[in-house]
């Protein structure tokens, strides 16, 4: 048995010309890569019992001999892949369960009939070239593999540099990659080969994911605390990032962009505990990565709440049609966009920084003042945080009635921020109270929603008949007449919103607060 921590990089398709000597030069490697040829088949039940307890269990010829291997999950190491493998040489290209090495495990093994259940899902055939590099006084493996995943239902690529800790910290694992992707373009992998291969085999797709309940403990500093909120946003994030590439799914691209919002909103909440480098590093790569993913966002709203709303319901308006096909147009332009950003070495960057960050510590500010904010428990921070938040809020909304369009605007980012720091503490307090004061806060977003939704819209409607103007030769009185009909239907959802308004934020006010308590 043997503990693996590793990492991976995908690269593109183009890289496919990647050779091992360019990798030794980038990595400063003292020796040449050791070469292989491996060919591994995966086994599972039909039900996919290994696969439903992140277990996986492969045989790997090299040469004339067999290994299997059955990894299980080990100690979760943030932004690492962290595997216990039980590793013998067999006989034969079926899987011997009696070989693992774990009494117990073995047990589980036969009280659920695994070894009449097995059968093969896939194999991957590849060559691996490995170099062992030294950082920082860790020893560390790095693979090239270059191949494909195969299975009775299709094939995919294998393109891919594995970073394997031998020994030392893990933290170099991160500053390794880092250095690779300086020279090299790639994507920080996710799913290993065995996840792809299953994914293949039973034809499964990727789907949109919402950011799972953040479970804090009362114990906690509030350092702890943003590590794990910071952890749960990059397992967000990271989560749709397969969905976005390969469906047309709209919730893909919201779920992405909630997660950067819930990451730089807890950012903002640390501020002054941060370490001012750390800061400004997260800051700025943050709003990079938000602006790449704000036009497909905003183009899939105006679609899908004014454009085609309006097109099911006016269809005496001709010039309606045209415009949401340049609409459409323009989407599948900005989500092109967003998928090279998931592409661009600079995201991997990001990636690989926070992680690494996370993993040191090097994100906490060194000033006595910093250092004993982040020791405080984390009940009294998420106290004080959500206090001064609500009386912010309720001071600005409780001249509501007389505030304008930008006012109102600033009212419900106010009121965004407390939800996104609400839901990340709620676990600290009482759930039922929790859950009412959030559920009063996301009724007052809906309501402040359309007036931001209309907005953007107007922005981006100008570009969208400019366009339809040069593109279709749309005469100028229709396009006049085009706007005043998305305006007017704008304007309508916007004042039946703000019409419920004020009777959403009594009952909000009347909702008691579910922090403070003992």
């Amino acid at each position: 048995m043997k503990q693996e921590i590793e990492l991976k990089l995908m690269l593109p398709e183009g890289s496919a010309a990647l050779r091992p000597a360019r990798l030794r030069r980038v990595l400063g490697a003292p020796q040449a890569a050791r070469l292989q040829t491996l060919e591994t088949t995966y086994f599972d039940t039909a039900d996919g019992w290994l696969r439903s307890h992140d277990m996986a269990l492969r045989v790997r010829r090299v040469g004339g001999v067999r290994i299997q291997t059955l990894k299980v999950p080990g100690r979760a190491i943030g932004g690492l892949q962290s595997y216990v493998e039980f590793e013998q040489e067999i006989d034969g290209d079926r899987p011997v369960l009696n070989a693992v090495g774990d009494l117990k495990l073995r047990r589980k093994l036969q009280r659920v009939g695994m070894p009449t259940r097995l059968r093969p899902f896939f194999t991957t055939r590849f060559e691996r070239a490995t170099l062992l590099v030294q950082e920082n006084g860790s020893t560390i493996e790095v693979a090239l593999d270059r191949g494909r995943i195969t299975s009775r239902r299709g094939e995919m690529p294998i393109h891919e540099i594995e970073f394997e800790l031998k020994s030392g910290n893990p933290a170099d694992l991160f500053r390794c990659a880092e250095r690779v992707v300086e020279e090299i373009p790639a994507r920080l992998g996710l799913a290993t080969k065995a996840a792809r291969g299953f994914m293949l085999a039973m034809r499964s797709k990727p789907t949109p994911a919402r950011a799972v309940p953040l479970q804090l403990g009362r114990k906690d500093s509030a350092g702890d605390a943003f590590a794990a909120i910071a952890h749960n946003c990059l397992d967000q994030l990271r989560a749709n990032e397969a969905a976005i590439l390969h469906s047309e799914d709209d919730e893909a691209i919201h779920q992405f962009r909630v997660a950067i919002r819930r990451l730089r909103a807890a950012i903002g909440a640390y501020r002054e505990l941060i370490d001012d480098g750390a800061h400004a590093m997260l800051s700025i790569d943050l709003r990079w990565l938000q602006r790449q993913f704000g036009p497909a966002r905003d183009l899939d709203v105006l679609i899908a709440e004014t454009l085609v709303p309006m097109q099911a319901r006016l269809l005496g308006q001709t010039a309606i049609g045209p415009l949401v096909e340049i609409a459409e147009t323009e989407r599948a332009e900005a989500r092109r966009r967003a998928h090279l950003a998931l592409d661009n070495p600079r995201y991997a960057s990001m990636l690989l920084q926070i992680y690494r960050l996370l993993l040191t510590g090097e994100w906490r500010g060194r000033s006595s003042e910093a250092e004993a904010g982040l020791s405080r428990p984390v009940r009294q921070f998420a106290n004080s945080l959500l206090g001064k938040r609500h009386k912010r809020l309720v001071r600005l909304g409780g001249a509501h009635a007389d505030l304008s369009e930008p006012e109102l605007h600033r009212l419900r980012l106010l009121g965004k921020k407390m939800r996104y720091a609400g839901q990340a503490f709620a676990s600290l307090y009482r759930n039922k109270r929790a859950e009412r004061y959030l559920n009063q806060l996301g009724a007052i977003q809906d309501h402040l929603g359309s007036l931001n939704d209309a907005v953007v819209g107007r922005h981006l409607l100008v570009e969208l008949i400019a366009r339809l103007q040069r593109e279709r030769g749309v005469a100028e009185s229709d396009v006049r007449l085009l706007q005043g009909v998305v305006l007017g239907w704008q304007s309508r959802r916007i004042a039946i919103d703000l019409s419920g308004f004020p009777a959403t934020w009594e009952a909000f006010l009347a909702v008691r607060k579910f922090w403070g308590d003992k």
